[in-house]
């Protein structure tokens, strides 16, 4: 049975997620930049909210295998190979600062949330989309 690399890369944001929205690592600042508390978030989410969270990651992992794999993405004419995982993670990053950035920064101006907001979230999808698309380059 072979497992295919958008379905692996799919869970990359929860599995992300888990660790660096973590109390211990990133989650202090973020549950600050929100106005949140250990109190406020109970237990966390209903379950079927982790169903929703997968199929979005599955969504983008779609997007992201088209950004990366998308023709032109193998070979280039002098023989260089574009099927490595750095060749993915360099799709990741300028993906995190050509669409997630622009959109958290516009969502913060007008939701009026800081700084600290963007950055902490915006932390967040550059190492997921610089891992999901490392992943999707060297797995294809």
């Amino acid at each position: 049975m072979e497992i295919n690399f958008i379905a692996v890369a799919s869970l990359v944001p929860m599995i992300i997620g888990f660790v660096y929205y973590h109390p211990a690592v990133l989650g202090g600042p973020w549950m600050k930049a929100n106005g949140f508390t250990l109190e406020s978030l109970g237990k966390g989410p209903n379950p079927i909210l982790y169903v929703a969270a997968l199929g979005f990651s599955f969504l983008l992992a779609m997007f992201v295998c088209v950004n990366v794999t998308g023709p032109g993405q193998d070979v280039a004419p002098d023989g260089h190979s574009y099927v490595t995982f750095q060749h993915g993670m360099v799709h990741g990053i300028i993906i995190s600062l050509l669409v997630v950035l622009p959109i958290l920064g516009t969502m913060s101006i007008f939701e009026r949330r800081g700084w600290s907001w963007v950055f902490t979230n915006w932390g967040y999808w550059l190492v997921t989309l610089t891992v999901m698309g490392g992943i999707m380059s060297a797995w294809r």
